[in-house]
């Protein structure tokens, strides 16, 4: 804790910012403390008890629920509505204290279900957190909880606002309740429910696995409500949560939609059906847009221009009364564009204007100065004043917002939006038009995917306004194929995925907290789900063959360890041979000596050292073999029984043909394989293949001689395999001859009168706990895909002194990148333990550090200060000791002179010295909304810098972090939500 001088200093602004600090007490929980789930240890269960069973619980809506008013007789929330059939029963789930998972289309109605859980919370005294993937959704839910429960009992809290933070229903982005549950924050222990809004953001490559850190962080008490759109595998999802939580949860899924949607291709300036409202394709369509396409194409290309393009569509849809649009668009500067292209078109009357510019004014009364005239909000106003918007991630927050409260009015009629305005709450149109299909995913360029198309399509239909909803993709000169639009448009939406991965914070929490280990946290990941799964059915396989084991009387303790000494040499020598042919067979020399005609000895369940020829290679490892043998070996009489095969022996010896020999036509692997002779036969190859049966005979009985010549001798022959000389095989030969050589040592052991009965006593007993000990790794934590990543890490956290090497405790460095979520912890760390903010301004401090912060590309050339460029230098240095022990671990080394963009540093640098907004903007050609993004997520990083001065006692690094806070935290950069 700071001392009473440190204290001294804190301003009023930050008192109200430790807000969120006194809800995340700095010490670490118990394990009482934070329940954390573990089925294990709760409700007085044995650990490591697994019971098969299913969690989840399919739910069908549709066969209703007349009784629901009996049910659920007095409701915690009324509607002046009747609820439909899946709302009513995720309501009387959560009557009954379950969990639930309710998947619909976008605008179904599962704001309902959140909003009764909160309800019902506040009925239950206890407390309802509701978590979004997006600051700005949870800003419109904010707004939406606060007109529904009252400006009393609705609380939010995000990285930079916190309101409110005693109320029954607490809304906060999904990281911050990561951090409460690390640290064990009072106010869990009141939570009764807790929503997950728009689950289907767990495929987010990059905070998807947030969503999953948190599910299985929940403690036991807790119920979760799980929103997502519609999914192809919520069972499996649902099933997953169920397993962690050991808990049962409900699956509610409707695939129903409140409107009805028709989709439409634009092309030849005219519409053409090509999804009915009952869903059916209708091919005839697309054949009409292509016909009206080439019509066009001898007149004039319509894409000589997209601007008169959007004239025409959007003319075309006022006639059509298909107003308000939104139009998706897959970039920031083409939304710009295609508005701009739109100057003469005015879609609002001289009320609407009135009601629009009303609003713009009173919402700037929360700007200053020059920023109520910066050009982003001059242009805003022109075009909002005549009913076009435009709405993507370059925008102010407040232009946003301003944007989305018009459209809820229904003052805007078109608006250009890139895909996240899909994510917005209550923001239906009559119309949706996607201007092309396909979109850069951050790595390449591809057409959108059935769930995308899906969840920016479902905006379009009003309910209770529209019989039916109309999507239009604008197609130009150019039809996409038949079978992409009919996957896009009717195909399944993408599959619930794992996205978890280990970071470096999320293994020092586990760490510092000790109630669940870093092992435990990866198996109840959803990555894990499918093995977990199994878990019970593998541990039942155990117990089995452990039983099986216990009827096999054991061998006669003086007689165990030769025997089992010998077993263990042979099988080596067998296993040291199999992978010598192995390598051999990767070269064209081992291949040569390999190939059809050369003679063999085989051994396996079927075969004991029997003579053969190979046929033909079947394909790797695999062989078409003729052996010959005597009839009842072909007729399997011999057959090793049960499932161990032959005991090991080596070295090979050949089998004394049976005066009546016979051909035995056999597929093998490789494993058959005991030796490979020096001999080789001229066969008759095709004919074999045909299964020409005087062929066949023939070949085996000129194996015959040979197989008698060889059995006379002590160890059959061997090719000479010095022909083969890779560095690798010869490793290998050596090895198996050197088991060899030793097997020879105790070869007397093989003359014993009770051998062969001994022998096969060990072999069926060391199978069988080969296979127990199978069985156990395969259910142990060894198993995990992610152990090998875990243990790289700890391995950079213990050389780079985060951890204790020995007891793996977590040492005061791991303690400051607790500290650390916004940036790369291990690089920051070494940053504020090596001194590198000491000599720094707090403006230099804040410019700096947008290096961690900043991702995106910039065009124009940054040229620091003298002081700046030499910090910089500095974090370059540090990264290179870092990146150098990550490489050491074998972690995909981190380029940090790529990775750390020096973008914003001119431009975070000015601002924090007091320049105005519309004078930064001037010096990057970063879009607005961006620079708003990255100085707020600053102003987190800055706290969390502050907050690790304070775990190291660094009071000057405390006033200095805390000054950088202030001196960005000004004007239209943190100007207030509308939603507040």
């Amino acid at each position: 804790m700071p001392s009473d001088s440190m204290a001294s200093q804190t301003t009023k602004h930050a008192e109200q910012q430790d807000i969120l600090d006194d809800l995340l007490p700095a010490a670490p929980p118990t394990t009482t403390g934070m329940g954390l789930g573990i089925a294990s240890r709760a409700n007085g269960r044995a650990a490591g008890m697994h019971i098969k069973r299913d969690w989840a619980h399919v739910v069908d809506p549709s066969k209703g629920m007349p009784d629901f008013h009996k049910l659920v007789p007095d409701m915690a929330q009324k509607y002046p509505f009747e609820l439909d059939a899946f709302q009513k029963e995720a309501v009387y789930h959560l009557e009954q204290r379950d969990s639930v998972f309710v998947a619909a289309h976008t605008s179904a109605g599962k704001t309902v279900v959140a909003e009764y859980a909160v309800a019902l919370a506040m009925k239950h005294m206890t407390r309802c957190i509701y978590t979004s993937p997006i600051k700005a959704l949870s800003n419109q839910k904010y707004r939406d909880f606060k007109q529904t429960f009252g400006s009393q009992n609705v609380g939010i809290l995000t990285g930079d606002v916190q309101i409110n933070p005693e109320a029954p229903c607490l809304i906060m982005t999904t990281e911050i309740l990561r951090s409460m549950l690390y640290r064990g924050a009072d106010l869990i222990r009141d939570v009764e429910f807790v929503v997950f809004d728009e689950v289907h953001y767990v495929n987010d490559q990059e905070r998807g696995v947030v969503w999953e850190e948190v599910i299985i962080l929940c403690p036991q008490h807790i119920n979760l409500i799980l929103l997502s759109a519609t999914v192809p595998n919520t069972k499996e999802f649902a099933d997953w949560v169920g397993r962690t939580k050991k808990k049962d949860i409900y699956v509610i899924s409707t695939a129903k939609r409140p409107v009805p949607l028709e989709h439409f291709l634009y092309a030849g300036k005219e519409l053409h059906k090509i999804v009915d409202a009952r869903g059916q394709f209708l091919g005839s369509g697309i054949k009409e847009a292509s016909e009206a396409i080439r019509k066009r194409q001898d007149k004039e290309r319509e894409a000589a221009g997209d601007k008169n393009l959007w004239v025409h569509l959007i003319g075309m849809l006022k006639k059509k009364d298909l107003l308000p649009v939104v139009a998706f668009v897959f970039s920031k500067r083409r939304c710009e564009e295609y508005a701009s292209s739109l100057p003469n078109t005015d879609l609002c009357n001289a009320k609407e204007k009135s009601e629009v510019h009303v609003l713009i004014e009173k919402s700037l009364t929360r700007l200053k100065g020059t920023d109520k005239q910066l050009p982003q909000i001059a242009r805003m106003r022109d075009l909002l004043s005549r009913g076009v918007g435009v709405h993507h991630g370059g925008l102010l927050p407040i232009v946003k917002e301003v944007v989305e409260l018009l459209f809820q009015r229904g003052l805007v009629k078109v608006l250009f939006a890139t895909e996240t305005f899909a994510m917005g709450v209550n923001m239906p149109a009559r119309c949706v038009v996607f201007s092309g299909i396909r979109k850069h995913d951050g790595h390449e360029f591809r057409e959108l995917l059935a769930g995308e198309y899906t969840q920016m399509s479902g905006r379009a239909g009003r309910r209770g306004l529209d019989a039916t909803g109309v999507v239009i993709i604008n197609a130009a000169d150019d039809i996409p194929e038949t079978g992409i639009l009919n996957k896009m448009l009717l195909g399944q939406p993408t599959k619930l995925t794992s996205q978890f991965r280990l970071t470096y914070n999320m293994i020092l929490n586990l760490l510092r907290v000790e109630a669940l280990k870093v092992e435990e946290m990866i198996k109840r990941s959803f990555s894990e789900n499918a093995s977990q799964r199994l878990l019970p059915d593998q541990q039942k396989k155990v117990k089995a063959v452990e039983r099986q084991l216990a009827r096999i009387p054991s061998v006669a303790p003086e007689r165990h360890d030769v025997l089992s000494t010998f077993y263990d040499l042979c099988q080596n020598s067998v296993s040291s041979n199999e992978a010598m042919l192995e390598v051999a067979l990767a070269h064209q020399q081992g291949n040569k000596m390999l190939a059809p005609g050369r003679v063999i000895l085989l051994r396996d369940a079927h075969f004991d050292w029997d003579a053969a020829v190979l046929v033909k290679t079947l394909g790797p490892a695999l062989f078409l073999v003729l052996a010959a043998v005597a009839p009842a070996r072909k007729n399997g009489d011999f057959d090793a029984p049960g499932e161990h095969g032959p005991p090991p022996r080596w070295p090979p010896r050949c089998a004394v043909p049976s005066e009546n020999i016979v051909y035995d036509l056999r597929e093998v692997s490789l494993g058959s394989i005991a030796l490979v002779t020096p001999h080789a036969l001229k066969i008759e190859g095709s004919m074999i293949l045909a299964h020409r049966i005087s062929a066949m005979q023939r070949t085996a009985d000129m194996i015959a001689p040979l197989a008698a010549e060889m059995s006379r001798q002590e160890s059959a022959p061997e090719v000479d395999w010095s022909r083969i000389r890779r560095l690798e095989f010869q490793e290998a030969l050596r090895s198996r001859d050197a088991y060899a050589a030793r097997l020879a040592q105790h070869g007397a052991v093989v003359e014993e009168e009770h051998f062969p009965s001994e022998y096969a006593t060990m072999h069926t007993r060391k199978t069988l706990m080969a296979r127990i000990a199978k069985l156990q790794h395969s259910i142990s934590d060894q198993n995990l895909d992610l152990l090998p990543d875990y243990e790289a890490r700890i391995g950079v956290l213990k050389a780079l002194r985060f951890v204790d090497p020995v007891s793996e405790a977590v040492l005061l460095k791991g303690r400051v990148a607790c500290e650390i979520n916004s940036a790369d912890e291990l690089l920051l760390t070494e940053l504020i333990l090596d001194g590198f903010f000491t000599l720094l301004k707090p403006e230099e401090c804040v410019a700096l550090l947008s290096v961690f912060v900043f991702q995106e590309k910039t065009d124009v050339a940054t040229e620091l200060p003298e002081a700046l460029a030499e910090a910089f230098a500095n974090i370059l240095r540090i990264s290179e000791r870092v990146s150098a022990v990550q490489t050491q671990h074998q972690l995909n080394n981190i380029d940090y002179e790529t990775d750390l963009k020096l973008g914003l540093v001119e431009v975070v640098y000015e601002w924090a010295k007091g320049m105005p907004f519309s004078q930064i903007t001037d010096l990057t050609d970063v879009a607005e909304g961006t620079i708003v993004r990255c100085i707020t997520r600053l102003d987190e990083t800055c706290r969390e810098v502050r907050d690790a001065a304070r775990v190291i006692g660094d009071f000057d690094l405390f006033a200095k972090m805390e000054e950088a806070q202030n001196l960005i935290r000004r004007d239209v950069i943190f100007a207030g939500s509308l939603y507040f």
